[in-house]
């Protein structure tokens, strides 16, 4: 990844819960392009992205990794250098209660 704004574009799906929001702040503040995929579920908090709103470059898109025709476009929109997945379902909890959930998000 380059460290000027316009360089490289990273993908990062989960980007707005507690770790991935931490990426993408790492990733914003190298100047890097981020284009943040995130379904906000009880994870995911637009809060959490906070500093990196304010950066250039950046790019927000309420989604799941599921949705295909979603993530398709924003591969051909972008056209992201690197693609990072920190979406998934991590609650042992909600795995009991919901476990197709898990499956389908994290497999």
């Amino acid at each position: 990844m380059s460290g000027a704004v316009g360089g490289s574009t990273v993908l990062v799906a989960g980007g707005a819960g507690f770790i991935g929001s931490h990426f993408v702040e790492l990733v914003a503040a190298r100047g890097d392009r981020v284009v943040v995929l995130d379904a906000l579920t009880y994870a995911g908090s637009l809060d959490n992205l906070a500093a990196a709103t304010a950066r250039p470059g950046y790019v927000f898109a309420r989604g799941s990794i599921n949705d295909g025709r979603l993530v398709r476009g924003l591969l051909a929109e972008h056209r992201p250098a690197a693609i990072v997945n920190f979406a998934a379902e991590t609650h042992v909890d909600r795995s009991i209660d919901s476990p197709a959930d898990f499956i389908e998000t994290n497999l």
